[in-house]
């Protein structure tokens, strides 16, 4: 049995990381400020499957600081995951603050802690332009890459593809994050892996039009909505 801290524990992702380890048998600690519409629901399923809850926000050392730090692995999933937050300047810093901030806290902690890091980023670091750029043929079912570049093919994006370019707000705070997890990881012996999820979907995802947007469709066609 492993001891597992899961931060953002009460959204999608984290939910369903912390039934899916409980139901394993390990022991899970959940972390969430339960800011997310939505959260109190996942909040209660992962209390069913015997999930530990700590109300807290990774932006603040004091609600870190309340945990004991005897974990096996932290697993930082509690970004806000909507590319959309911050496009129009309005919640640009909530942005950084949250993302980039809030994930250097969990690091620190780590350190501190001597505790491994698993953390979940994005396909959204990759710059879009070049993303737009990449030729496709059209046949019968679907798209097929027709390129050369060595970093793309018919599986998909490699982590070697050029990351110079834009990429988002949201996609530029979780690769600065990446970057420095690197840095702690070289620098202070810190086992950590890094991993950039895709577009993802699933039971308990609350859907909406800037994130979970596969759910949002699927949603609105069983509820019959335009």
């Amino acid at each position: 049995m492993s001891r597992v801290l899961i931060t953002g524990g009460c959204g999608f992702v984290g939910s369903n990381v912390s039934v899916r380890l409980s139901l394993r048998g390990d022991d899970v600690t959940c972390f969430d400020n339960l800011s997310r519409r939505g959260a109190e629901i996942l909040l209660e399923r992962i209390q069913e499957h015997d999930c530990r809850f700590v109300y807290g926000d990774v932006r603040n050392d004091e609600d870190l600081n309340k945990l004991s730090g005897d974990f096996d692995a932290m697993i930082e999933c509690s970004a806000e995951p909507s590319v959309m937050v911050g496009a129009n300047g309005n919640d640009a810093y909530f942005m950084v603050n949250n993302n980039l901030i809030g994930s250097i806290k969990c690091f620190e902690f780590c350190r501190k802690n001597r505790i491994p890091v698993i953390f979940l980023s994005t396909s959204r670091v990759y710059p879009y332009d070049a993303i737009n750029s990449l030729v496709f043929e059209e046949i019968e079912t679907r798209f097929v890459y027709s390129d050369n570049k060595e970093s793309v093919s018919e599986k998909g994006i490699t982590t070697g593809f050029d990351l110079r370019g834009l990429r988002s707000l949201y996609g530029a705070t979780k690769l600065s994050s990446e970057f420095i997890l690197r840095e702690y990881s070289h620098n202070y012996d810190l086992p950590c892996i890094i991993n950039r999820c895709g577009v993802i979907a699933g039971p308990w995802q609350l859907g909406k039009v800037d994130q979970g947007v596969f759910t949002y469709w699927i949603a609105n066609h069983f509820f019959k909505k335009n």
